[in-house]
C-alpha cells in the first residue's frame, strides 16, 4: 500500500500542515456584525446621556443664586414669574424680562396674577410678546441684555427646561455671565423621576429637543465663517 503523503503550504517545512487563517478579525468586519454593534454603541451613548440630563434636570437649586445684573423668565410654568419677581424684590437682579408673554396679556393682567410685580411693572419689568419658543426666548432675551449692556443674568425657568434654555442663551451671548435658577414644578417627581412615567416621559420630550438644540449649536460653529487675523503692518 502507497503511503499517504503529506503535502506542505508553501514556506513551511516539509510535513508541516498549514494553520486555519484567523476568522474572528473577518466575523468582527462584517456588516452584520458592524450595524448591530453600531446601534448598540449610540443606544448606549444615548441612554447614558439621557440619565446624565436627566440629573441635571431635577437637580435642586441653590437657594442662595448669586446677584447679577438683570434677571430673565421663561413663560410656561406657573411658579416660574412669581419666583422672578420675588427674585427681583430681593434684589438678586436691576431689572426683569419676562419673555414669551401672551400678546393678550399686558401689564395691569399680571399684576393681577402675581401681586407682588404691581409696585415694580413701572420702573423694573419689560415684557417680551414675541418669543415663541425657546429659540425665540433666547433671541428676544439677547436684544434686550445688549439693549441694556447687562454682564451677567440670572435665569428664571423650570427645571427640566433649564438645560436647552442656557445652551441657546450661550449661543447668542457667550460674553455673558448666565446663573440658571430652575424651578421645580408639580409636573416632575424630581427625588424618583425613574419611577414615574409622566417624569420620564416629560425628560424624554426634553432630552431629545436639547440634542437637537446641541447639533445646531455644532452645525452654526461648523460653518461660522472663521475669524479675519488683523493686518500687520511692516515695522519701519
Amino acid at each position: 500500500m502507497t503511503p499517504m503523503r503529506i503535502d506542505s503550504a508553501p514556506g513551511l517545512a516539509p510535513g508541516t500542515k498549514a494553520s486555519p487563517r484567523p476568522s474572528l478579525l473577518r466575523a468582527v468586519l462584517r456588516p452584520s456584525f458592524i450595524l448591530p454593534a453600531v446601534v448598540a454603541a449610540c443606544a448606549l451613548g444615548l441612554g447614558a446621556g439621557f440619565i446624565a440630563f436627566a440629573e441635571t434636570a431635577t437637580r435642586p437649586y441653590d437657594p442662595d443664586s448669586p446677584r447679577t445684573e438683570a434677571i430673565v423668565a421663561m413663560t410656561g410654568g406657573s411658579y416660574r414669574v412669581s419666583d422672578a419677581v420675588t427674585l427681583l424684590s430681593a434684589g438678586h437682579g436691576r431689572r426683569l424680562l419676562i419673555s414669551g408673554v401672551n400678546p393678550m396679556v399686558r401689564e395691569r393682567e399680571l399684576a393681577r396674577a402675581v401681586p407682588a410685580a404691581s409696585p415694580l411693572m413701572a420702573c423694573c419689568i419689560d415684557l417680551d410678546h414675541r418669543a415663541l419658543n425657546t429659540r425665540g426666548n433666547a433671541i428676544e432675551t439677547a436684544k434686550w441684555t445688549r439693549l441694556h449692556a447687562f454682564r451677567s443674568l440670572l435665569v428664571v425657568t423650570s427645571s427640566y427646561h433649564m438645560p436647552r434654555t442656557m445652551l441657546e442663551l450661550q449661543r447668542l451671548m457667550p460674553d455673558v455671565r448666565l446663573v440658571a435658577f430652575p424651578v421645580q414644578t408639580g409636573a416632575l417627581n424630581p427625588q424618583r423621576w425613574w419611577k414615574d412615567a409622566a417624569s420620564v416621559k416629560i425628560l424624554g420630550f426634553e432630552y431629545a429637543k436639547y440634542l437637537m438644540a446641541a447639533v445646531g449649536l455644532r452645525l452654526d460653529r461648523a460653518t461660522a465663517d472663521p475669524p479675519v487675523p488683523p493686518l500687520r503692518t511692516a515695522r519701519t
